[in-house]
């Protein structure tokens, strides 16, 4: 399975236009773009535009074999309801999303990845991380079925 794409939007007007469009190669790569992006600005002028998002991508076939690429649409607006209705950090949202590469996250500046062991079992890590903005500890399982994915769990906060 291809990953969605994350980098290919620069922000938030194309991203809009891309996600009314109703092309649905444009929603799903918007979709994408709105799920790793983390601007705040960015993030506010695309909250604002929810309504018109869920309208414009209302029983639109997105396809996917494995997962359906529905799925990404729905986080992606899910995430914007967040980011709209609460100053909370948006890593509370990992563990609802089974995409979230904790390499990835880490390489954007999102966390701080502090161990990595083998799962047990076999195949997969088993990750601690950290929210480099909040300090939110995780722990993420990296498994495999018919494509990876990952599971965070955040950790209760001592202190």
């Amino acid at each position: 399975m291809d990953d969605i794409p994350d980098e290919t939007f620069s922000r938030g007007p194309a991203i809009l236009a891309d996600i009314l469009s109703r092309d649905p190669i444009r929603v799903w790569s918007a979709s994408g773009a709105i799920i790793h992006l983390w601007d705040r600005a960015a993030l506010d002028m695309l909250a604002a535009h929810l309504a018109d998002m869920q309208r414009a991508t209302s029983g639109l076939a997105l396809g996917g074999a494995v997962f359906p690429n529905a799925e990404h649409l729905k986080f992606a607006l899910r995430k914007l309801a967040y980011h709209r209705d609460t100053a909370q950090c948006l890593c509370a949202l990992y563990p609802d999303y089974l995409m979230y590469n904790p390499q990835k996250e880490q390489k954007a500046g999102n966390v701080r990845i502090d161990a990595v062991t083998p799962a047990e079992g076999g195949w997969g890590e088993d990750i601690d991380c950290t929210c480099c903005r909040c300090g939110t500890r995780f722990k993420v399982e990296e498994r495999e079925s018919h494509y990876t994915w990952w599971g965070w769990k955040a950790l209760p906060r001592y202190g």
